[in-house]
């Protein structure tokens, strides 16, 4: 069975892309979901789809919708992915997928049980440029991995009810671009990664502005980690081996790396082109839907972030309004 036809949760940017870059040649956007009526009109007469709902509810119930990707604000992904669940749909749910590991948990048992596949839009994990860089650090060409450095900083204007900063919306550099920096720590570590120490600098408006991170898994190879909303740093992963180190730039797309041997070559590697990456987020769904796979599962690997991100904002006293629903 492969999943074709799909429901859209949102009318915001992250939605516009999938809709704009998935192949509407193979995949049928069927329907879409939005509070605000005037955003649905927009939204459905921009990308010529031809059912719009308020209710989202009521569009999980229409039985030509097999998949659903939610694109709303993070403190709606755990009710709207129970909602679609108890509804018989698959998901792909952007980032963050749920506030704490307790909601992910439920979400992840109700998917089992219905025998539905669940997945988060952290696209790094479906670019064809990682999955080449994790299989020459396995079969040993870098040499024995000595440590992974990730950065992740932009410059947002503070405003207190931009979402990016509003506590009540899921608001923190943490649940933004921090998903990604850790995300990509824990994809070439594995996730038996676990977070040694972190420190943070709060907002006025009580969420996370920057932070760090030391992480660490069973082999003993070290990862370091920073993130901010309050200044520039480059979107930048650094594997560093025995025999050489790879960058890749603007990491959460990226498409090429470079890799500098320690003899003073340097390789460039270019794999996959980000305009696929919706589509390979889908045929994700459909794999894991049709057997199991030999490659990571990049559910644990969403498993290990959230938790890490649970002791992290444990440290910080940093909570969410909606986290006690599950």
């Amino acid at each position: 069975m492969e999943i074709l036809n799909w429901g859209i949760a949102g009318t915001g940017f992250a939605a516009s892309d999938f809709v704009s870059k998935i192949d509407r040649k193979k995949y049928s956007i069927v329907a879409v979901f939005d509070i605000q009526p005037q955003a649905l009109d927009n939204f459905t007469k921009l990308h010529q789809i031809e059912k719009q709902y308020t209710d989202f509810e009521d569009m999980v119930k229409n039985p030509k919708i097999e998949g659903v990707y939610i694109g709303t604000p993070n403190q709606t992904h755990y009710p709207l992915m129970i909602q679609a669940l108890q509804a018989g749909k698959h998901i792909i749910c952007e980032k963050v997928m749920t506030l704490n590991s307790a909601q992910l948990a439920h979400v992840q048992s109700v998917a089992k049980e219905k025998q539905l596949v669940v997945i988060e839009g952290i696209t790094l994990f479906y670019m064809p440029l990682f999955s080449k860089i994790k299989q020459m650090i396995e079969s040993g060409m870098l040499g024995k991995i000595s440590g992974v450095n990730v950065t992740f900083g932009s410059m947002k204007e503070f405003n207190a009810t931009n979402r990016f900063f509003d506590r009540k919306k899921g608001g923190g550099a943490l649940f933004d671009i921090g998903t990604y920096a850790l995300s990509a720590v824990v994809y070439f570590l594995g996730t038996q990664t676990k977070l040694l120490n972190t420190e943070v600098v709060m907002s006025e408006t009580g969420v996370d502005e920057k932070s760090v991170f030391s992480l660490i898994n069973e082999e003993g190879i070290l990862a370091s980690a920073m993130i901010s909303f309050r200044g520039k740093m480059p979107k930048q992963i650094i594997i560093s081996g025995e025999k050489a180190y790879i960058t890749i730039n603007d990491f959460p797309r990226a498409e090429e790396a470079v890799i500098f041997w320690n003899d003073g070559r340097v390789e460039k590697l270019k794999f996959g082109d980000e305009r696929d990456v919706f589509n390979c987020e889908v045929e994700t769904v459909n794999r894991y839907l049709e057997s199991d796979s030999n490659e990571m599962d990049v559910r644990e690997v969403t498993k290990c972030v959230i938790g890490i991100m649970d002791q992290a904002r444990e440290q910080w006293g940093l909570t969410y309004p909606n986290e006690e629903l599950v």
